[in-house]
């Protein structure tokens, strides 16, 4: 990967990445699925390393409501540099470091903090998608993460029905396979430049890649029933009806086949 050697997409998102976000519907949604994963990995003052940290809104919190110290990661700087403000606002002495490296490099640390120095880790909203393969992520992670500690991982995952209808009733089959098809070259913001490579895993191939020092304790579809987060604006004329339906989401999310057919796909894990 060039990074961090060269200014990566990411920078130029830097300062609308949280407004963007909060303006977002399907966003905020898969935050909140994430949060509740990470306050069943994670005991209140755990140690904990984030993998993309981007402007650090889930570091902040881990600190603020659960006093947890974390480690930041992420190839952009301005992102960084974000991410480092609000944990340091979000409690005294709550920062264990910030580094400017990718996740697949993600052994280096271990020349900082030493072996099984974590409680767990954690990536949200595809950061590892940035990675051509995940088997450095995990031998990396297996030095810096305590036996039984947890990752709670969400990846954008190859297989998203949703997608696939939407590209495909307009004819553009080409949009409608991409996640099929190997890495493509993707925007890190919407309606960026498409600029950055971005590798789709499934399920089983995620599994894989962490099998050897990771079990699987939880696996679900996020969503399942929302579009993808591009495709907000359909959410407005049926989000009363997708929040009477979030029992079912819930439910069904998390069900064999099911779990593997939302846009993203949520993890939880256990180190051997």
């Amino acid at each position: 990967m060039p990074y961090p050697n060269e200014a990566p997409p990411f920078d130029a998102a830097a300062d609308r990445y949280d407004a963007d976000e909060l303006g977002n519907r399907v966003l905020v949604h898969m935050r909140g699925r994430f949060f509740e994963q990470l306050r069943l990995a994670f005991a209140p003052g755990a140690r904990l390393l984030e993998l993309g940290s981007g402007t650090g809104t889930d570091a902040a919190r881990l600190t603020s409501e659960r006093g947890c110290r974390v480690a930041l990661l992420d190839v952009s700087p301005r992102l960084l540099e974000r991410a480092v403000t609000k944990v340091r606002a979000a409690g005294a002495g709550s920062l264990l470091g910030a580094h400017l490296l990718g996740a697949g490099s993600v052994r280096e640390l271990t020349a900082v903090y030493g072996k099984d120095f974590f409680d767990g880790a954690y990536s949200n909203f595809g950061p590892l998608n940035c990675e051509p393969e995940l088997e450095p992520v995990a031998a990396g992670l297996a030095e810096l993460v305590r036996p039984g500690g947890s990752l709670v991982l969400s990846l954008i995952n190859r297989w998203c029905p949703p997608e696939v209808a939407w590209f495909a009733l307009r004819g553009h089959l080409s949009d409608a396979t991409r996640r099929w098809r190997g890495p493509v070259m993707a925007a890190a913001y919407p309606g960026g430049p498409k600029d950055l490579p971005t590798f789709y895993y499934s399920r089983r191939e995620i599994e894989h890649s962490f099998r050897r020092t990771f079990r699987v304790e939880h696996v679900e579809a996020l969503p399942l029933l929302w579009p993808p987060p591009y495709l907000d604006f359909l959410v407005a004329p049926v989000e009363r009806l997708l929040r009477a339906l979030e029992p079912v989401e819930r439910w069904a999310a998390k069900l064999p086949v099911f779990r593997d057919l939302g846009d993203h796909v949520l993890m939880r894990l256990r180190r051997r």
